[in-house]
């Protein structure tokens, strides 16, 4: 290593701890962090630690603790809410996430180069891609622990006891696996990767390299294996949503999508230019392992369905972590001064995009408290049926609508009816028994659109639809509030308003 690399390393050597507290700064002033599914966590997480223990609660749901992959922030949740009390804790767990997240990526640039590379700092913002924002918790989760662990398996010293990095990987593998399916799954392909371009490296022989790099990282299929002795039989969830390209380019233009579409569409174009240039560039230097890791990420995500197994949006998840590892993967070798000013450029490109994220945060907040405001005429324990009302022929991204699942403030403030709520068997522990609900007992019964759209007003007939046994109606407009037979105004509070049945 150049002598001038070295004296340009210095926010690998110092600083980049500071970094990582700087990274949560955005989360600071929500009281709970204003990300789209985080409501609906919050509130199965309270019927976990509920317990039975509220006639309420328990008139509708239930919880039964299992063995599945997607565990990972319900578990945190089980020792930290005693502790801290529900908000807080889904606080503490998002701030935990990025943190998790913005240190993977400065320790696997350092891992991979040495130190951390000046690339790296322009990783740090997708801490807060489109996953963290849509409020995916458990996947963020899992593949935050997945990039420490990378970070781990590449470094010398463990590449040098293959014996002990198989034992410890396997339990590493498991905590993953338990977190989140999609996250283990990236877990063993970043893996793979490092480990056959290593071989590869070494031997320069592909044959001898993909038997050898299979057998060290086989300790990462023990979760996988074990499953298949624990008796479970979920239902068959679809998927599908093959070959949408149109939706894929999207996600790729908005991997950094928050509030500001002009604003977000440059940073991420910002980024895909720095990745060519570095890429193509003879003076940098690929780690060969993260370089071959984002492009079969990349090729995966092209390769992805929108939905497995029930599951949306598989393949935007992928979009933050091609984008780190492109950019983790380069090492620039430039003169210190230029190597400086690439330094700042990194540091300047973080701190823009966490100003700009901490303001977005702090009105999405305001936005929310506001909506909410209406909960205060609702009874407590009601039945209640919510709508988000959307506009007709538009592609809503989730991260630059922040109430989707709104409804579960109702059962985790009033105990009353969410209609919001995820249950897939074999995806949730969660069970849902509200007959009186009828077909509004679940997600996706809150998404209606909310204006004339093909000669109809979906909203309309669907509150039309809403079971007699349901007196309470609560709406929150994106388009313009319109009349709804059969209901009459309880509380409005911007554009979201509580309606009661007319009897």
């Amino acid at each position: 290593m150049q002598a001038a690399e070295v004296r340009s390393g210095w926010a690998a050597a110092r600083w980049w701890p500071l970094l990582v507290v700087l990274a949560v700064v955005p989360l600071l002033y929500p009281a709970v962090p204003p990300l789209t599914d985080l409501p609906a966590h919050m509130s199965r997480i309270m019927v976990q630690m509920d317990d039975g223990r509220s006639a309420d609660i328990t008139r509708w749901y239930g919880f039964e603790w299992n063995l599945i992959p997607n565990l990972g922030t319900d578990l945190l949740a089980w020792v930290i809410e005693p502790l801290l009390g529900l908000e807080p804790t889904m606080k503490a767990i998002a701030m935990l996430v990025v943190a998790m997240q913005a240190a993977g990526y400065l320790l696997l640039s350092r891992a991979a180069h040495g130190r951390v590379t000046a690339t790296a700092l322009f990783a740090l913002p997708l801490a807060y891609g489109n996953p963290f924002q849509y409020g995916f918790l458990n996947f963020t989760f899992a593949v935050a622990l997945a990039t420490l662990a990378l970070a781990l398996w590449i470094t010398p010293r463990m590449a040098a006891r293959p014996v002990l990095r198989w034992f410890i990987f396997g339990a590493v593998a498991c905590a993953v696996w338990i977190s989140h399916l999609a996250g283990w799954a990236v877990l063993c392909l970043l893996v793979g990767c490092c480990e056959l371009a290593a071989r590869y490296e070494q031997t320069g022989n592909l044959r001898r390299a993909l038997p050898g790099g299979f057998v060290a990282s086989s300790c990462l299929l023990l979760p996988q294996i074990l499953s298949l002795l624990w008796p479970h039989s979920p239902e068959h969830l679809p998927t599908q949503g093959f070959f949408l390209v149109a939706e894929k380019l999207y996600f790729l233009v908005n991997v950094l999508a928050d509030r500001w579409t002009a604003f977000d569409n440059f940073c991420a174009f910002a980024l895909f230019v720095l990745i060519v240039f570095t890429w193509r560039s003879k003076a940098t230097a690929l780690h060969k392992g993260l370089a071959l890791g984002a492009i079969v990420l990349f090729g995966v995500f092209w390769l992805l369905p929108g939905w497995i197994y029930g599951s949306y949006y598989a393949d935007m998840r992928m979009t933050p972590t091609i984008f780190a590892l492109a950019l983790i993967a380069a090492r620039p070798r430039l003169a210190s001064r230029h190597m400086a000013w690439l330094a700042l450029a990194g540091l300047a490109f973080f701190g823009v995009r966490l100003a700009g994220t901490t303001l977005s945060m702090a009105m999405w907040d305001r936005q929310l408290k506001q909506e909410l405001a209406v909960l205060d005429s609702l009874p407590r324990g009601a039945q209640l049926v919510s709508f988000s009302a959307l506009p007709c022929r538009t592609f809503v991204l989730q991260g630059r609508v922040r109430d989707m699942h709104i409804a579960s403030y109702a059962l985790t403030r009033r105990h009353a009816f969410a209609n919001d709520q995820f249950a897939m068997s074999g995806g949730q522990l969660l069970r849902i028994h509200n007959p009186a609900a009828g077909a509004f007992d679940r997600d996706p019964s809150t998404i209606e659109i909310g204006e004339s759209c093909n000669d109809a007003t979906p909203l309309l007939d669907s509150a039309a639809k809403v079971p007699a046994a349901i007196p309470y109606l609560w709406i929150v407009w994106h388009t313009p509030e319109l009349p709804v037979p059969g209901w009459r105004v309880l509380a409005r509070s911007g554009g979201s308003v509580l309606y009661q049945r007319v009897r």
